[in-house]
């Protein structure tokens, strides 16, 4: 069961797709922080904090359900850390091809009329075990100064879901394994202890699944894409760190 997904048909006509991304803008931000402020409602957002579920579901798709909190210190301002996730999410392919060896190209990133929050993109990755993955996504993200279910506290809010059926561009389940990722980055401050300084939580759930292809792949390579999943967190906060650190 994955919360955080939408069924999602895409067009050929790009006005029809244009709307179709518009209006889902409000619903998947609004889940995506519901969700969050659900999952950890529990916790101690002052400690780190990872957890993994995985299985193969009814239909033989391997699943991986990854949530983690995590800390940056020595933060000047949450815009700071909203520039560098969005520099990072908009520039993911480079980012995991250095870092994790998969070869990833982004096949293209259309976003609305110049409104950058709103986009959809599409990713083949040749992985080191020889399978090539794809994955077609919508991609939202806000920067609240408040919000009303944080008691007016400013975030950061970043979310992505898998696209069901494009049009322009269907997936190819003869020679590529289809990847479906719902996704929130969510990102708070802590209180202040300094003026100038503010420590960041960041918060990250990622719903993947896997789906059998109409070829043979080993069981292994499936679960390496599950592997993958906590890479891909690690990476996204060093590559965060490091793009604060050079400002």
């Amino acid at each position: 069961m994955n919360p955080l997904y939408t069924y999602i048909h895409l067009p050929k006509c790009w006005d029809k797709r244009k709307q179709i991304l518009v209006d889902l803008k409000d619903e998947k931000l609004t889940v995506a922080l519901q969700y969050i402020l659900a999952r950890s409602q529990n916790l101690n957002l002052e400690n780190r904090h990872a957890s993994e579920h995985r299985y193969e579901d009814t239909d033989g798709n391997f699943c991986c359900n990854r949530f983690e909190v995590n800390h940056l210190v020595r933060i000047k301002s949450l815009k700071e850390v909203y520039d560098a996730a969005k520099f990072f999410l908009t520039n993911v392919e480079i980012s995991t091809t250095e870092a994790l060896g998969n070869i990833t190209v982004r096949e293209d990133y259309d976003t609305v009329g110049g409104d950058e929050s709103i986009a959809s993109f599409r990713l083949i990755s040749a992985r080191q075990s020889g399978i090539v993955t794809e994955s077609n996504k919508v991609f939202y993200d806000k920067c609240y100064d408040h919000h009303a279910l944080l008691d007016n506290r400013p975030c950061v809010v970043m979310a992505t879901d898998t696209v069901d059926i494009d049009d322009l561009h269907p997936y190819e389940p003869k020679s590529r394994v289809r990847l479906d990722v719902s996704a929130v980055l969510f990102i708070t401050e802590m209180p202040r202890v300094k003026e100038d300084e503010v420590t960041v939580i960041m918060q990250s759930v990622v719903f993947l699944k896997a789906l059998s292809p109409q070829f043979d792949v080993p069981a292994d390579a499936l679960t390496a894409i599950g592997d993958g999943t906590a890479s891909w967190i690690r990476v996204m906060l060093q590559s965060i760190r490091e793009f604060i650190d050079a400002l």
